[in-house]
């Protein structure tokens, strides 16, 4: 392709995914300097972006109202905006999936309540009540994003969305048993069920904190993923069983216990693990093997991808909180308030906003990964 004119060179290559633009760089010297420019001359546009959610026990502040603000990138340009944001008294956004938001609420009796939010449809419903509300659990969203646009007639296609929750303290590592309660927009209701939990021998290990999932969940190809103090916890929709999976570890790892600085994401149809270490974050690639009994004792389900050093950057504390497929990115929170992101691309850091001062602004701040997708929860007639 070398003996092509520029013009038609640079009329395929544009044409290209972002990351497959990257990959060609190492083709030539030409490839690599006509790549470069077009980043700048058709820069990608994306649909993906970040919600921000600001808790608020600020006494100033009427009402105690929290705050939703987005965080969307302008079309085919580098620069992102902070929308404005959405008030309400719902003290914990729990998920983000592929444009529906979970929101979580407990009374006074300690009894918990859920409701599903599509911010670009500016729609908003609450779930009836689930079974044991007042048992703490861990909630997840599971929505493809796909069915939002079917032109289906059928009236519940437009939010085949799932909510998952399973509890804590209702796990048995012996029996391998975990309890589980999930409500389908297909049926408008709660069903509780026993699933299997393959290697829960896991659970068992030293240093394992089974309250210590605190990170967003990924949602790829019928499958939900968590970060679980020391493992990944996969749940399959369709055949309602969980895996444990052993997270890799390196020599370098930094030495704190703290679940938020490990982050799940999916990119090329692959989920990715990022990792914490000394000079700033190791990425892995999780390798499915498709076997849900299986046991990964030496982590060969895990291949290291690729090293962010940051150490030269000086950020101090800073920790993933989402990324970015069509632009490849990776966004990273840098305490207090402030989001930077790295290109894969280019292999620099950018500044990308900032949200505010801790006790000025809000008291604790919440960040998840966010699709602009149209979600309708509205049944048609």
């Amino acid at each position: 392709m070398d003996d092509l004119c520029p013009e038609l060179l640079e009329s395929i290559l544009c044409r290209l995914p972002l990351i497959s633009r990257a990959r060609s760089k190492c083709v030539s010297k030409t490839w690599c300097s006509l790549i470069t420019s077009l980043r700048h001359s058709f820069p990608p546009s994306t649909s993906s972006g970040l919600v921000i959610f600001l808790t608020n026990n600020i006494k100033n502040e009427p009402n105690n109202l929290h705050r939703t603000f987005f965080i969307k990138n302008q079309d085919h340009s580098q620069t992102f905006t902070l929308q404005c944001s959405t008030k309400h008294n719902l003290p914990w956004l729990v998920d983000s999936c592929n444009g529906l938001l979970l929101y979580a609420k407990n009374d006074r009796n300690h009894n918990w309540s859920y409701y599903i939010s599509s911010p670009v449809l500016d729609q908003f419903i609450a779930l009836p009540p689930r079974h044991k509300p007042s048992i703490l659990a861990r909630e997840s969203l599971a929505f493809n994003g796909l069915n939002s646009n079917s032109n289906s007639n059928s009236k519940h296609n437009h939010h085949h969305f799932k909510v998952i929750c399973f509890f804590f303290n209702e796990v048995d590592a012996e029996s391998g048993k975990i309890n589980c309660q999930t409500f389908s927009a297909q049926t408008g209701e709660w069903r509780e069920h026993e699933a299997p939990l393959n290697n829960s021998n896991l659970l068992l290990e030293d240093g394992f904190g089974r309250s210590d999932c605190f990170s967003p969940s990924v949602y790829s190809k019928g499958r939900l993923y968590w970060i679980w103090s020391l493992c990944m916890l996969v749940y399959d929709d369709k055949r309602e069983f969980f895996k444990l999976v052993g997270l890799p570890k390196s020599k370098s790892r930094r030495n704190f216990n703290y679940v938020l600085s490990l982050q799940l994401w999916e990119s090329e149809g692959r989920i990715h693990y990022c990792e914490p270490i000394e000079e700033g974050f190791r990425l892995w690639i999780y390798i499915d093997d498709g076997d849900e009994n299986s046991y990964d004792y030496d982590f060969k389900n895990w291949q290291a991808k690729t090293t962010i050093v940051l150490e030269r950057i000086r950020l101090g504390l800073s920790w993933p909180c989402a990324f970015n497929e069509e632009l490849q990115e990776l966004y990273m929170q840098v305490a207090p308030g402030t989001i930077f992101s790295y290109s894969f691309e280019t292999r620099k850091l950018a500044k990308l906003c900032c949200y505010g001062k801790p006790g000025k602004d809000y008291s604790i701040s919440y960040i998840y990964p966010f699709m602009f997708n149209s979600a309708n929860l509205i049944p048609r007639n």
